[in-house]
Formats: C-alpha cells, sequence, structure tokens
C-alpha cells in the first residue's frame, strides 16, 4: 500500500470568527478526507486574551477540531509582550507603533514566532508538505525553517500583499515603506524557495515578478456559506440593502453612496426601508456619515455577527452594498463570494475600475455605477420591483456556484499540492 504524504499546516489561528480561519479550515478539511494525506495543524498561541482583528470576537465560534492539533505558546520578547498588552487594554494606536517598533528592531512582524518548539506528530513520513498564510508573513519564515528541517515541500499562501503589491487597507505609507524596506529581502528569499505559491486572484498574482509566475496558482476565496444556506424567495416588508463584514475608512472617502441614498429615501416611507452595515459598529467614520446624511432612522449597525445570527440577514436582503477600497482595484474579499451566493443584486456605487465590477458585471451579478445619480437610478428601480411584490433574486449558473464553494476551491488546493514534482 502506497503511504501518506503529510502536510503540515502553520497557521496564526483557527478559532476566531474571521472569513481568513474559514479558509484555513476548509483546507484542512479537504486535506483530512484526502485518502493520500496526512494531516497536521500547528497554530500559534500569543497569549492575546482580546482579538486583535478589530470589533471581532474569538469567543462563542464553533469550534472546530482538527484530527491532530497542537497550540504552540510563544515566549515573547519585550515589544511583543507590551504590543499585546496593548491589545487586551484597547490601545490599538501604541499597539501600531509597537507594531512599526518591532519591525524597525527585528525585521520581521509583531507575530514572529521565535524559537518555539513544535512537537510533530509521530510516524516516518520522509516526503511530505508545510503549508502557511499571510499576512502574518513571519510564519512563512517560521514554515521555511520547518520544511528546510524535514525536506518537505514549502507552499505559501497569500491572501493580501506583502512587498510586492498595494499599499493595505486603512494602512499608512510609512509604516508600508518600512515593512518593505525590511520584508522585501526575506519574501524573495522565502518565494525562491516555495514549491507552490497561492493567492486569491489574478490581480494578485499580477503583482509578483515574472519570474515567480510559474509557481503561483490562484486558489481564490470563497462563500463561507452554500447554496444550501439560501431560503426560499419570500416576500419581505422591509427593503433591506446590506452590506456584510467589516468596513474600513477607506472606503468611506466617497460618499456618492450616502448622498444617493439620502435622495432616495426622502420621498419614501422610511419605516419600509432598512440600511444594514452587519459587522461595521468599530468604524466610527460611518457613524458619522450616517448622521451627517441624516441616514439614522433607516440605518443599523451591528458588530461582527456569528454565522448564525448572520444567515437570517443574508437571506432577508433585498440588495448587496459593496464600497469600494479608495483608488485600489485589486481587492476583492470574499464577502463578494458569499453576495453571490445569496443570488441577490449587489450594488457598487462607484466602479473600482477593477475585480469588484469585473465580477459582478460579467457573473451579471447587479449593478456598477459612475455617480449619485446613476446610484439613485437603480435604488428607485429596484424599489419599485420590491414594493410591486416581484422577485430580486437572480438566476446565477451552477458553475458560478461551484467556482465560489469553499469546499471545491480546498479540493482544487490539495489537488494542486498532490501534483507537485
Amino acid at each position: 500500500m502506497k503511504s501518506k504524504k503529510k502536510i503540515i499546516f502553520i497557521l496564526p489561528y483557527l478559532n476566531v470568527n474571521t472569513t481568513s480561519s474559514e479558509r484555513f479550515k476548509s483546507f484542512i478539511k479537504a486535506a483530512e478526507e484526502n485518502p493520500a494525506l496526512s494531516t497536521e495543524v500547528i497554530t500559534i498561541d500569543y497569549g492575546i486574551k482580546r482579538s486583535y482583528f478589530a470589533g471581532l470576537s474569538n469567543s462563542d465560534v464553533d469550534y472546530f477540531h482538527p484530527q491532530y492539533h497542537q497550540s504552540v505558546k510563544v515566549n515573547l520578547n519585550v515589544i511583543q509582550r507590551l504590543g499585546f498588552a496593548c491589545i487586551n487594554q484597547k490601545r490599538n494606536i501604541l499597539w501600531r507603533i509597537f507594531q512599526l517598533l518591532h519591525l524597525i528592531v527585528y525585521g520581521k512582524d509583531i507575530f514572529y514566532p521565535q524559537n518555539i518548539a513544535i512537537d510533530l506528530q509521530s510516524g516516518n513520513q520522509s516526503d511530505g508538505y508545510v503549508f502557511s498564510s499571510g499576512s502574518h508573513f513571519s510564519l512563512f519564515s517560521t514554515a521555511h525553517d520547518l520544511a528546510e528541517q524535514l525536506g518537505y515541500k514549502l507552499i505559501l499562501d497569500y491572501r493580501d500583499p506583502w512587498t510586492f503589491g498595494y499599499n493595505p487597507i486603512d494602512g499608512f505609507r510609512f509604516v508600508n515603506f518600512i515593512k518593505n524596506f525590511f520584508g522585501r529581502s526575506t519574501e524573495e528569499q522565502l518565494l525562491n524557495k516555495a514549491d507552490l505559491i497561492t493567492t486569491v486572484s489574478e490581480s494578485l498574482r499580477s503583482f509578483f515578478p515574472a519570474k515567480y509566475l510559474q509557481k503561483i496558482k490562484i486558489i481564490a476565496n470563497g462563500s463561507n456559506f452554500s447554496p444550501d444556506d439560501v431560503t426560499a424567495d419570500i416576500k419581505f416588508e422591509t427593503f433591506n440593502i446590506v452590506y456584510a463584514g467589516t468596513i474600513y475608512s477607506d472606503q468611506l472617502k466617497d460618499e456618492v453612496f450616502f448622498r444617493a441614498m439620502k435622495e432616495f429615501v426622502a420621498d419614501k416611507t422610511t419605516s419600509r426601508i432598512c440600511l444594514q452595515f452587519l459587522g461595521a459598529a468599530g468604524n466610527g467614520q460611518l457613524k458619522e456619515l450616517i448622521a451627517k446624511y441624516n441616514l439614522t432612522e433607516v440605518t443599523t449597525i451591528t458588530p461582527r455577527l456569528l454565522k448564525a445570527n448572520l444567515l437570517p440577514r443574508l437571506n432577508q436582503a433585498s440588495v448587496f452594498l459593496h464600497l469600494r477600497y479608495a483608488g485600489k482595484s485589486s481587492v476583492i474579499s470574499s464577502k463578494q463570494a458569499e453576495y453571490l451566493n445569496f443570488s441577490k443584486p449587489i450594488l457598487l456605487p462607484v466602479s473600482d475600475e477593477g475585480d469588484l465590477a469585473e465580477s459582478i458585471l460579467n457573473n451579471k451579478a447587479g449593478y456598477v455605477c459612475r455617480n449619485r445619480e446613476e446610484v439613485l437610478l437603480v435604488l428607485n428601480s429596484l424599489w419599485e420591483s420590491f414594493k410591486n411584490g416581484k422577485s430580486l433574486k437572480l438566476n446565477h449558473s451552477k458553475e458560478l456556484m461551484d467556482t465560489i464553494s469553499r469546499d471545491n476551491i480546498a479540493r482544487k488546493l490539495v489537488d494542486t499540492i498532490l501534483h507537485l514534482t
């Protein structure tokens, strides 16, 4: 009988209420279900009591238990101890300062788990893989060191750019300059060593130098929900405009949607209209914009919701809202896959001239506008259909649904790994 190959996942977290965690879980599940693989999962315990994701919670999450999982505790240096203490005390500005300081002093991000002891599961596999995912890019170095020790192939998964690509959303240019200055040579060394590199989009892939492109594959972001989660198309009492997930200040620089929304509700029964920002409670600028345009009466803003609580709200949506990421045209989050999954029109008030607009238009999934007048026309058209009892549901093809399935995407990853030479 042919022996199994081992795959070791080195991840920053697992049971946290984020789409990245859902991505990790789908990869692990696909690996565990594949008879050719023996799977181990290593997550890093930084001793953080409060989630370092603003507004997110790791409490009450449905815990996922891999077949073999160990949480490795990190021996923190002084800057890490002070930085993570700032997280626990909700001192976000100081937290950012310590992040920068760690980068300058150590040349690696503050999540670098130096000198950790990994106790691998017993076994004698001489052939295998070590997988890690950014944007805790210091874990790439940890994965590389383990792959070198074991003689395994190295797989690096990019959900965001490191030093090749756009600045982080809501990031500071100076901080990004420092990150690139200290990280570029390390990233290039790791890219040279990697046997497989995966990214979530062709746009992200295009940022890399040409010499790496042949070993970069697209493993897209998928939906955290499936077609089975979608309820029958029934009429609701309110016209629900839904934005799901974190909202960044970069997305609020353009106020076209809010100006159009103010005009849209002016001559309507506001009790029948609900603008919902589900998971955006941590952004104070959003609340200011809502007040500025007199939309408080029709607006609901919630903290990050667990999947079970988010699901009925997505099913009740009349239209899904995107807001472009300032001047960035290459950002496409798993939010897009979730919107597609629930098959209601998607509204992008001002085109990003990039991935979001392309996905909406190519999939005939909604509306890409250029200005307030176009947004107002779309909202009024959808409102009339809603008011007259017409279905707003779109008929997406099975092929499209298959491409946004996390299970299918994860199986594609495992298949790609097993075909490495």
